[in-house]
């Protein structure tokens, strides 16, 4: 018996059709496929205080004012963890690019919108995403945490990001997969997608164009 074939994905609205000019997109979970939960990372890469302690204390590298190797040293000298500093950055280097998700960001480009790589991270995670994973010229525009000086879920991430792009709250669409970032952005009156961490760039197709079909013109 012959299958019938699959149905063509959803096309991206044109622009002007609705009042969204760019789509900000997160990279881990969303643009990049990173399989084992980041907790679960870390707790199995230096153990539970370790993730702990880590997620207390990322901050300042997030923001680019502080290296990560700094602080996993810190944190493997005061923990006396038996991994050393290499082994822990390898938890780091872990990350597979979606090549549906990223098709999703080349077709809105096409069709007029303005995309942005909306992401934390540290300075040491942004050079192998640039190097390894080939990020440089996927997004119009790349708003890497350590450069902008602000992180996620910080309003004055968001309003950086709207301020590079130049556009005001309700012309953006922001996919995430963390619940905080996106409770903020909304806060905002940025439009959202709280897209499932992993779930792939067929759903992340379907997200973007329901929410770009169903708002109103302006």
């Amino acid at each position: 018996m012959t299958q019938a074939p699959s149905p063509a994905p959803p096309a991206i609205p044109a622009l002007g059709t609705s009042p969204v000019r760019a789509v900000l997109f997160d990279a881990d979970g969303v643009l990049q496929l990173i399989g084992t939960p980041w907790d679960q990372a870390l707790t199995a890469g230096g153990g539970e205080v370790f993730c702990r302690r880590l997620l207390a204390e990322e901050g300042p590298a997030l923001r680019g004012h502080e290296d990560l190797r700094t602080l996993l040293e810190r944190l493997a000298g005061e923990l006396s963890l038996g991994a050393t500093v290499e082994q822990l950055l390898e938890l780091w280097w872990q990350a597979t690019p979606d090549p549906l998700a990223w098709q999703v960001v080349r077709d809105l480009r096409t069709a007029g919108y303005t995309t942005v790589l909306a992401t934390n991270q540290q300075h040491e995670r942004r050079a192998w995403m640039r190097s390894a994973l080939g990020y440089d010229g996927l997004c119009d525009v790349d708003a890497y945490s350590c450069t902008l000086g602000v992180a996620k879920p910080s309003p004055d991430y968001f309003h950086t990001v709207l301020e590079l792009v130049g556009v005001r709250p309700q012309e953006a669409l922001f996919v995430d997969d963390n619940a905080a970032n996106i409770a903020q952005a909304a806060a905002l009156g940025i439009r959202t997608v709280h897209h499932p961490a992993d779930a792939g760039g067929v759903l992340l197709r379907q997200e973007v164009v329901s929410v770009l079909d169903g708002a109103a013109p302006a």
